[in-house]
């Protein structure tokens, strides 16, 4: 059953990816379109989340709280720069940036929790980390104002990183004080508070129709790839979890800038996507 939520974790991450290609082409503009995905996903969350049992909110204290903000700040940054990789480096590209910083959680879940790889697995990442350097292009004539589009690579790995620890962190550590989709819920609303603060601070309107409709077409799977993701770290340890899911949004997000966004992948990517299908195939048995 884990590795069932690994793939619909998988898909509404395409989802995501597939919406913000979206908003860069549409010409939307992007901080004030994830702002109100956030808020989108914080109703849902809230409202599916009434019924949801949870342990002592308040044993986590201030320190869950402010947890919380912490990694709604990641994912909203996150975003932010992810919309924009995906419009100049390309949608697989950006996933497959995007998917290194698998290495962040599986060294927190090893180190911090203990969690224990055998022979197959230590090869399976190490071919997962191998794949994903392949698939990533070097793009050194695009720029974003005054940075280069490989920055937001870089940018995206890191934020990444943290975001997807954020929820092994949760997991092992505030899990019986709070539910899944209680705390996204309090992530989201904490995300959502910071970008209205910066869209306050930009001319124009906060929001425009066709804005608030493709934040709320985000909101829903951004929510769910998240609570997917929780849902199989419950069963499978997370140095095997991120491997496969990343590893498998890779696969899918190639097929996605493909067949719909008419992408270019190079012989190097095609190898990169060969060497991840076989670390899979490790990760799993």
């Amino acid at each position: 059953m884990a590795y069932l939520y690994l793939v619909l974790s998988s898909a509404c991450s395409l989802t995501i990816a597939h919406l913000l290609k979206m908003t860069e082409v549409k010409g939307v503009r992007t901080l004030n379109t994830l702002t109100f995905n956030y808020l989108a996903a914080f109703i849902v969350a809230l409202g599916i989340g009434l019924g949801e049992p949870n342990g002592d909110m308040l044993t986590g204290g201030h320190y869950l709280l402010a947890f919380c903000i912490l990694v709604g700040a990641f994912f909203i940054g996150n975003f932010m720069v992810y919309g924009k990789s995906v419009h100049t480096n390309g949608v697989g590209v950006t996933i497959a940036a995007m998917r290194l910083s698998l290495l962040i959680p599986v060294i927190i879940s090893i180190l911090l929790y203990g969690e224990y790889l055998n022979l197959n697995k230590v090869l399976g990442i190490a071919l997962v980390l191998g794949a994903l350097l392949l698939l990533i292009p070097r793009k050194s004539g695009l720029r974003i104002g005054k940075i280069n589009a490989s920055w937001l690579l870089l940018i995206t790995f890191l934020l990444s990183g943290f975001a997807d620890a954020s929820l092994k962190i949760y997991q092992e550590q505030f899990s019986s004080n709070i539910g899944e989709l209680t705390f996204m819920g309090l992530v989201f609303i904490g995300a959502f508070i910071i970008g209205i603060i910066a869209c306050m601070y930009r001319s124009g309107p906060i929001i425009t129709r066709k804005e608030l409709i493709l934040g709320i077409g985000i909101g829903i799977p951004n929510l769910y790839s998240s609570v997917f993701l929780i849902y199989a770290l419950n069963g499978i340890s997370g140095a095997v979890a991120f491997p496969v899911v990343n590893t498998i949004n890779v696969l899918g997000g190639t097929l996605l800038g493909l067949i719909i966004w008419d992408d270019n992948v190079s012989s190097k990517q095609w190898m990169g996507i060969a060497i991840a299908t076989v670390a899979i195939i490790l990760l799993v048995v």
